[in-house]
């Protein structure tokens, strides 16, 4: 929450556009809050302005094992739905290739109970757009964690999730899905950079993160 984020920088002098998007990669938690909080300081200590690419391979450094830890804790159906949510975002933007997920608003109405779980325990969020609830990342730098780990998977667990994929929907989108997973791993180079997923936090530090 806003509250959260401000108690957790509290007396660091940073611009209300830093703190937004240090919410967009942490948005909460307190872990990922902190550990961005200490690197900032570090810096401000020093009388520096965070360099914003070494920021993000800081940040990822200090808390990729915490993106690890969460992934392996969710069963087999949460990792599959964390990658159709990360694959809906990811919709469009592989350069000049696109694809379409159709009936994944479906899925994702027949499994509230599962979503609800990985929203309770702040890994997703969840929205109303004109009636229909729509998810997504609690920390863009989690979603991006999903995408790789989807990009570095091999077709031997593509093949083991089949039974997960066809428990969820029907074998016609089943196999959309695996094509557009080996469509990533064709165009890998045209996955956004995960400095384009931390991007308000990119864009705020050159504006002048430090308030004077």
């Amino acid at each position: 929450t806003d509250s959260e984020v401000a108690a957790l920088l509290l007396g660091m002098p940073i611009t209300p556009a830093l703190r937004d998007g240090i919410r967009e990669i942490a948005d909460g938690n307190p872990a990922l809050l902190q550990n961005a909080g200490y690197l900032l300081y570090q810096e401000l200590r020093a009388n520096r302005v965070p360099d914003p690419k070494t920021f993000a391979r800081d940040f990822l450094s200090a808390t990729e094992q915490f993106f690890q830890a969460t992934w392996e804790l969710c069963n087999d159906l949460e990792k599959i739905l964390l990658m159709l949510i990360a694959l809906c975002s990811l919709e469009g933007r592989l350069s000049d290739k696109r694809y379409a997920l159709k009936g994944i608003d479906t899925i994702f109405s027949q499994k509230e109970i599962e979503l609800n779980a990985l929203e309770t325990r702040g890994i997703i969020k969840r929205e109303e757009q004109a009636g229909k609830a729509t998810y997504s990342f609690a920390s863009s730098l989690m979603e991006w964690w999903v995408v790789k780990n989807i990009q570095n998977s091999t077709e031997a667990e593509l093949q083991e999730r089949q039974k997960v994929f066809l428990n969820l929907m029907s074998h016609k989108q089943a196999e959309k899905v695996k094509d557009i997973i080996r469509l990533m791993w064709k165009n890998k180079d045209e996955v956004p950079s995960i400095f384009e997923w931390i991007g308000k936090v990119i864009a705020a530090i050159p504006k002048g993160a430090i308030k004077s």
